[in-house]
């Protein structure tokens, strides 16, 4: 629908002014209340276009809505015309699938004003009406309408058909404070599955409820389109809230800023059956408007749900198994082990809990880090620092670090301060700074995974304010200290490991190993990010522009948005995308596929991802004739989510 729609707008740009009307599906006419005009004024009398529509066919109103074009008042040629300006009738709603668009079935009349260049003479009307007609496939319509008012001494009314037609329909243009009711503030909101609604509070001086037939139609400069909205009346309060969803995938802050940038027109039908109103109002606070105090703390926790804060503290939890984070973990149950399992549940307790608190710190570090950002209008999202050499340079370090203390081999000689954080006096077990210095090592190696539930607690927390990253984050951290914490409060676990013997050396010597393999990684990132990248075999470079093009020619697109620092990402290549069945399903003609390299900093790229309300990778979406707004593939990618994409997309 939408494809046959832009092919008809371009069709309808294209034609020249002498084209051959195509079979009209609409019939026009303009016309006038009065039968002339005072010869000394330059008011014209009220004017009417007429616009005659075939069963099951609409046409536009001013603001179109998803798709569709507004008419096209054109008086060109006329002569003796100073102003004409149309006015528009109260629209109503056409819904298909996910789209909305707003404009007149049947019939519909725009009420002219119109004034003279010169009074006393007649003016010469000559109007070219472009006009979109849809059905099931939309066709544009000109019309040529021409009408002659002459100066006369004493104006006679017109018909009366004529007159009556048009006392109709200019009654059905929103006036203010037409209707008993008042819209006090319009503010955003948002829901546990991150859709965003405009949400008009109105105060009714009629009792309620407000009927569900009630509409309103926003316009704002940005061109932003909104849902019908869903009432909820409060009899004891006479007041009415209606919600109207987004149709955009900007995040919170983005549209506050988007619809704080200009008024807000409101356009609202329904509530009274002979007419409709019209309000503007600018952006209000949310929830209780700018004069009204801030939300208390409270307030705020308030629109947390239970399940996001465990989505978050199982995506922390996770993130223990992720191949870089899991030897830390090792490393700390391999210290205790050493040991046979001597040291006292108090020492094992305050060891292990001072690791969970260096996770749960770093997460906070991490939040406040991006909150500061975020403020400061840059690109933020999970494992950005992962883009930048000198990050880079310092984790590869602390790497070759860790695997030396693991061997006991130290020649290159460490500052003395670092010395006396990481180990006692004269012992290599760390002191309680270096346990905690250990969990904050292990959230450092942690940020280049995305794993389940990690990247919807991250989106979600993202993409609104700083109080909802801070807690996020810290249920993050949380998740991810779990396994700390339960050994702190379980010493007796450590009494049932294998006793200390010749494969704790073995083990010590493979546990370095992973350290330097990942390392090793970290300088090929290193490496990448100095280089320009390369794109996999079949892969073209990104380009948001060649999505809704090859599309519109019925081709599937398969979007790739991927890192070398990226660990999830390289799975999913090897395990999924990388797969001879997958690779042949993708090879198709008719699949485009993109890759987005975001191992540099890549502003475009990060504004991709932000339109989808996503903050870290990978990240995989599909478009297709039958899902022109993209399918989002889960982080962890399996052959069947693919296919099923692929398929669904290409509407087979």
């Amino acid at each position: 629908m939408r494809f046959l729609i832009f092919l008809a707008a371009l069709l309808f740009l294209a034609l020249p002014a002498a084209a051959a009307e195509p079979p009209a599906h609409a019939t026009a006419r303009l016309f006038s209340t009065m039968q002339g005009m005072s010869m000394d004024s330059t008011q014209l009398p009220p004017l009417g276009v007429e616009i005659t529509l075939e069963p099951g066919w609409h046409t536009y109103w001013r603001t179109p809505g998803d798709a569709g074009l507004a008419p096209g008042f054109d008086w060109t040629g006329s002569g003796n015309l100073a102003s004409a300006t149309a006015q528009y009738p109260a629209p109503i709603r056409f819904t298909t699938a996910d789209l909305d668009n707003f404009g007149y079935h049947g019939k519909v009349v725009f009420p002219i004003e119109a004034t003279a260049a010169v009074a006393g003479e007649a003016v010469t009307l000559n109007l070219r009406l472009d006009l979109l007609v849809c059905s099931d496939v939309c066709i544009p319509e000109t019309k040529n309408l021409s009408l002659t008012i002459p100066a006369v001494d004493t104006p006679q009314p017109g018909t009366a058909e004529d007159n009556q037609l048009y006392a109709e329909w200019v009654n059905k243009i929103p006036q203010p404070d037409a209707l008993a009711l008042k819209v006090d503030k319009i503010f955003l909101d948002y829901d546990l599955e991150n859709k965003n609604y405009l949400v008009a509070e109105i105060a009714r001086y009629a009792p309620p409820p407000l009927p569900e037939a009630t509409d309103i139609f926003v316009e704002h400069s940005s061109g932003l389109v909104f849902g019908k909205p869903k009432i909820e009346n409060n009899a004891a309060m006479n007041t009415s809230t209606l919600r109207m969803p987004v149709h955009s995938g900007q995040p919170l802050d983005e549209l506050q800023k988007t619809l704080s940038n200009g008024d807000i027109r409101l356009t609202i039908t329904g509530v009274d059956a002979h007419s409709a109103a019209e309000t503007t109002l600018a952006l209000s606070a949310r929830p209780e408007g700018m004069a009204a105090p801030a939300p208390t703390i409270e307030e705020k926790i308030k629109v947390f749900d239970w399940y996001i804060l465990f989505v978050a503290l199982m995506g922390g939890l996770i993130l223990n198994l992720m191949p870089c984070v899991l030897p830390v973990l090792s490393i700390k149950i391999l210290s205790v082990v050493s040991h046979g399992g001597k040291e006292s549940g108090s020492e094992i307790f305050r060891n292990f809990m001072a690791s969970a608190a260096g996770i749960i710190f770093s997460f906070f570090l991490i939040a406040a880090m991006l909150v500061s950002l975020k403020t400061a209008g840059q690109s933020i999202g999970w494992g950005i620092q992962f883009q930048h050499p000198a990050f880079l340079i310092f984790l590869i370090a602390i790497l070759v670090l860790f695997a030396a203390n693991m061997i006991g081999v130290f020649e290159i000689p460490m500052p003395r301060f670092i010395s006396k954080l990481l180990s006692k006096h004269h012992e290599k077990e760390p002191t309680l700074t270096g346990h905690f210095l250990t969990g904050a090592f292990a959230t450092l190696l942690a940020t280049p995974c995305t794993a389940p539930f990690l990247g919807t607690a991250i989106g979600f927390a993202l993409a609104r304010g700083a109080l909802e990253i801070f807690v996020i984050f810290g249920f993050l951290g949380l998740g991810m200290a779990l396994p700390y914490i339960i050994l702190a409060f379980s010493p007796g676990l450590f009494r049932m490991m294998p006793k200390p013997g010749k494969w704790m050396g073995t083990m010590r010597r493979i546990l370095a190993l992973a350290l330097l393999a990942t390392a090793g990684w970290l300088i090929s990132i290193l490496l990448t990010v100095a280089a320009s990248p390369a794109l996999d075999e079949g892969w073209q470079k990104f380009d948001q522009a060649l999505i809704a093009p090859a599309v519109a020619e019925g081709k599937t697109v398969i979007v790739d948005v991927t890192a070398d620092w990226c660990l999830t990402c390289k799975a999913n290549k090897k395990l999924v995308l990388e797969k001879k069945e997958v690779v042949e399903m993708m090879s198709a003609p008719n699949i485009l596929r993109l890759q987005a390299d975001w191992t540099r900093q890549d502003q475009t790229i990060a504004d991709y991802l932000k339109s989808f309300g996503k903050y870290g990778i990978p990240f995989n979406v599909v478009y297709g004739p039958n899902a022109p707004e993209g399918i989002v593939l889960p982080e962890l990618l399996t052959e069947d989510a693919v296919s099923r994409a692929l398929i669904e997309a290409a509407g087979e």
